[in-house]
């Protein structure tokens, strides 16, 4: 199998899509809610699917899709008889879309029956910034090769999070994740587009990310950029597992700060568990 030959056609497959969403980017645009009122879809999000579904059907018809926009339900080969899948997400960050704000993404991604993550793509169409990565093949931003940053400590290190779409009546909706994280370290960011900020580890402007209520099509493309420009990525208790490649739980880093971020999501949420408050960290330096 030709990962990068496959690499390359997704990479075209993604501009395609960017190039869609820009004609619709900076107007007023169409949007309804799916399952809360903080989760959109526009159409831009359906434009840039229907580019993305054709592309990869016509080269890869005995592959298995999931979309974002499908629901997840999946499409092309049955996923039972496929042995590839692609797992893609036609508009990552569609509340900045809606409100005309430039940080979204294309995200493609491309993994065996099992799950495991070989092809990643993610595109910013707004900079024109293409991220591409294959296992064994590197990771590379319009062709430069990529590596993660040499930060090697939690507090001199700027990280990116988000929250849940039911934040609002969900008690895992990490705030005191973000608490404490905002305590522990040199920034926090929030772009809205997970796929953004990985594709950002990948490329050394940020040191991690971490996420616990996601999904496959957000991160898969992202695992591969991560992993091949030298990061890691687990879920929480460190470990490459179904909660990692379904999203449910995941984080990024440039290796170097990872079990820092691990020691401090595990001491947070056994907080949580007990219900008691997040303990003021330690004053640094």
């Amino acid at each position: 199998m030709d990962l990068l030959a496959i690499r390359s056609i997704a990479a075209e497959i993604a501009q395609a899509a960017g190039a869609v969403l820009m004609e619709k980017f900076d107007q007023p645009h169409q949007q309804r809610t799916k399952k809360t009122v903080t989760d959109i879809v526009t159409e831009g999000d359906t434009a840039s699917e229907a580019v993305v579904l054709a592309g990869l059907t016509r080269h890869f018809p005995d592959h298995h899709i999931v979309s974002e926009e499908d629901g997840g339900v999946g499409i092309g080969q049955p996923l039972d008889q496929a042995e590839y899948v692609w797992y893609i997400d036609p508009l990552d960050g569609t509340s900045n879309y809606a409100n005309n704000l430039p940080l979204f993404s294309v995200s493609i991604g491309l993994a065996d029956r099992d799950m495991n993550p070989l092809v990643g793509v993610v595109y910013h169409p707004f900079t024109s910034e293409l991220y591409t990565a294959s296992i064994g093949g590197g990771t590379t931003l319009n062709g430069r090769p990529l590596r993660v940053s040499s930060t090697t400590a939690l507090q001199n290190a700027m990280l990116c999070s988000g929250f849940p779409y039911d934040a609002f009546n969900n008690p895992d909706n990490n705030l005191r994740e973000w608490a404490a994280f905002t305590m522990r370290t040199r920034g926090l960011r929030r772009f809205g587009s997970i796929a953004l900020e990985m594709s950002y580890i990948a490329a050394g402007r940020l040191e991690g990310v971490w996420e616990g209520s996601i999904n496959s099509w957000d991160v898969m493309a992202g695992i591969v950029l991560v992993r091949e420009a030298g990061g890691r990525v687990t879920d929480y208790s460190g470990q490459e597992s179904q909660t990692l490649y379904h999203g449910k739980q995941i984080a990024a880093s440039n290796g170097l700060i990872h079990q820092e971020m691990l020691d401090l999501l595990a001491e947070t949420r056994a907080d949580e568990r007990s219900s008691s408050k997040v303990a003021a960290p330690p004053k640094i330096g």
